[in-house]
């Protein structure tokens, strides 16, 4: 019965870690038919997002009926609230990559901004922070989910700028206004990514240590 618990187990975090790939993979595609003023690559996004929901209502279930039916360890039971967690916040990420795309479709048919708004440096910072997340969840490693905290305010930083660049852009050339709008919403998903990336190195700090760092609060 134990074998087969944590051969369950296994299994469940496997599928997390596909979820967790294709989540990045929707971000890159997404975040590049922005830069690439592609039309056609949020179509990826879209059909993507299917396949993530439904490991999302997998990897819930096959969870939950392990917590009912395994009588987890106390280890065994924190990594599974752990991936449940997890779960959570890859299918929001997801949704945000498919916000960003449906951004992207929008911007193609708007005139392009010539001023460097700094977003390819902070799709780049928001990208690194999911990657090392996951990455510190696949290996256990609570010093990169540190490093991944570290970062927040970085991505914060640049959308403080982006919507104050943007809001002077708009207000000096109201043609450029709808662009600069769904510029301004794409901060928004990629600040609410890099949250979401956080709230995954907090998990594998609380998993790892013991230590509670939600809202920069250890115990």
């Amino acid at each position: 019965m134990e074998r087969h618990f944590h051969e369950e187990l296994r299994k469940l975090k496997e599928k997390l870690l596909r979820m967790g790939v294709l989540v990045e993979e929707s971000i890159a595609t997404a975040v590049k038919a922005l830069f690439d003023r592609d039309a056609y690559l949020p179509e990826e996004v879209f059909e993507g997002e299917e396949t993530i929901n439904q490991l999302e209502i997998e990897i819930d279930g096959d969870g939950h009926g392990l917590l009912a039916l395994g009588q987890p360890m106390a280890v065994d039971l924190r990594m599974i609230t752990m991936i449940l967690k997890i779960n959570t916040d890859l299918e929001r990420m997801g949704d945000h990559a498919v916000n960003i795309a449906e951004r992207a479709l929008l911007l193609v048919k708007e005139p392009p901004l010539k001023m460097n708004v700094h977003l390819p440096e902070m799709a780049e910072a928001a990208q690194k922070m999911v990657h090392d997340a996951l990455d510190s969840f696949i290996k256990g490693d609570a010093q990169t989910a540190r490093s991944v905290l570290k970062r927040d305010d970085e991505v914060d930083a640049y959308n403080d700028g982006l919507y104050s660049q943007l809001t002077n852009i708009m207000e000096k050339e109201p043609l450029l206004t709808k662009t600069g709008l769904n510029l301004v919403m794409v901060g928004h998903n990629l600040e609410r990514i890099a949250d979401l990336a956080n709230n995954v190195a907090e998990d594998v700090i609380y998993m790892k240590q013991g230590k509670e760092v939600r809202h920069r609060i250890e115990i």
